[in-house]
């Protein structure tokens, strides 16, 4: 029966967008091809009348690459909608006072419009690229896109002919692509697209998003980690993760190349890899899939995470604790990465999530190139040759915190940042991601 619903309720979203008549405004929600989102999405559905419009980007996802980036999918919409005039684009968890957005959109001369996010400082996910005067949409407040700078991006864009390598923060990348072929820059409203509900605002976000969906039958025990690092950081970086999440009662285990005798104690939880790389890392995290599989029977998901990775454990049980929804379906998680027109893929140091059966798959169809094949871009075009979807997960973070506006980071429960350089570790630790974590009515751990 579960699954009869989840087949349902796929069939009914996608029914929304093809049974609507063709409309001047029209509502394009950010989802992804998981019965979670869906069910968010649905609810979100709920507020919005059956005459607009109502689009959702994974519904594009069997038939555009890149459907995730957005831009892509905008020629289909463009043909569909032949009368639209304001494309509005947000989250599932995006709330609005829709006649009064309607009517500004009516009276507006501005082109493009949302709540502007601003960088304080040239960042990796922002390819370094750096302006303190130019804003990025935030989604989560909604954004609104006149039909003539979609028209005139999608005419330039087929003549477009400088290579898109990495897709990393879609805004992002989406707003300067904007800015590029239509010279047009986004209009900051922030008084009215507000990421908190405020009297006057158009639209608004409801509040920091928990995932709370209290089963009972996934905890602690059924977690496995495995930590990919190298003997030169155990005594810097593994002592740092044992001052933040790595609690003694987690299932884990170090990945490394060699043990120091004297300075690591023996530490039973060291597994020595056969082959260590300076970059890469494929051969170690095949041996760490290796191992869950063959070893860690008792174990339903894995998690794989570099020895420079800060994760909120308790947080990240209730992801998985809604998200892992079948031990018989094969299930990924991470933060989505795209590489060019070709695949998606989980980037590594925000950490990667795995139930069984897709790591059964993994193991039974895939295999290294190299030993230094870079593991997360592997992964992908693995999951893409065995079609198993990536679910991209928002509060995991390849980068630190610094990395990502702060406004963007209020309105979210971060599961992982990335990266020592240069940070007090413990301090971003206890800011982001320190949560006191209750595993049963009488047993209280810190996390």
């Amino acid at each position: 029966m579960k699954y009869i619903f989840i087949l349902f309720l796929l069939f009914s979203i996608d029914q929304c967008s093809s049974t609507t008549t063709t409309n001047e405004f029209i509502i394009l929600i950010i989802s992804e091809p998981h019965i979670y989102i869906l069910s968010q999405a649905h609810n979100a559905s709920t507020f919005i009348p059956a005459h607009i419009p109502l689009l959702y980007t994974h519904s594009y996802a069997s038939s555009i690459p890149n459907w995730y980036s957005i831009y892509p999918i905008f020629s289909s919409i463009i043909d569909q909608y032949s009368q639209l005039k304001w494309l509005f684009i947000c989250e599932p968890q995006t709330r609005f006072n829709l006649t009064k957005l309607i009517e500004f959109s009516q009276k507006t001369k501005d082109l493009y419009i949302g709540h502007g996010l601003y960088d304080t400082e040239p960042s990796i996910i922002h390819h370094y690229s750096f302006s303190f005067d130019n804003p990025y949409p935030d989604f989560s407040s909604g954004t609104l896109i006149s039909r003539n700078v979609l028209s005139l991006f999608i005419d330039r864009f087929q003549s477009y002919t400088k290579p898109i390598d990495f897709i990393i923060d879609i805004k992002y990348e989406l707003n300067q692509l904007i800015n590029e072929l239509t010279n047009t820059k986004l209009t900051d409203k922030s008084k009215l697209f507000c990421n908190e509900y405020k009297k006057n605002c158009l639209t608004w976000y409801e509040g920091q998003y928990d995932y709370l969906c209290e089963r009972k039958d996934i905890q602690l025990d059924d977690l496995y980690f495995g930590i990919k690092t190298y003997v030169k950081y155990h005594k810097t970086r593994i002592d740092l993760l044992k001052k933040t999440w790595l609690n003694n009662k987690l299932h884990y285990n170090l990945f490394t190349n060699e043990i120091n005798e004297t300075a690591d104690n023996k530490n039973e939880r060291f597994i020595i890899t056969k082959e260590n790389t300076d970059r890469g890392h494929c051969h170690k995290t095949f041996t760490i899939l290796n191992y869950f599989h063959k070893n860690k029977e008792n174990f339903q998901f894995l998690i794989i995470a570099d020895d420079d990775t800060l994760l909120s454990v308790k947080r990240l049980l209730e992801l998985i604790r809604c998200f892992m929804l079948s031990n018989d379906i094969p299930m990924v998680l991470g933060e989505r990465y795209g590489y060019g027109n070709y695949y998606d893929y989980p980037t590594g140091g925000s950490g990667m999530i795995f139930n069984r059966q897709a790591v059964q798959q993994i193991l039974s169809n895939c295999e290294c190139p190299t030993p230094d094949t870079p593991d997360d871009m592997f992964l992908g075009l693995c999951l893409k040759r065995l079609n198993i979807q990536l679910t991209h997960i928002r509060e995991l973070h390849q980068a630190q915190p610094n990395a990502y506006s702060k406004e963007w980071l209020q309105h979210q429960k971060p599961i992982s940042f990335h990266k020592f350089e240069d940070i007090n570790v413990e301090e971003i630790y206890q800011t982001y991601l320190y949560e006191k974590f209750s595993q049963s009515h009488h047993e209280k751990d810190e996390f």
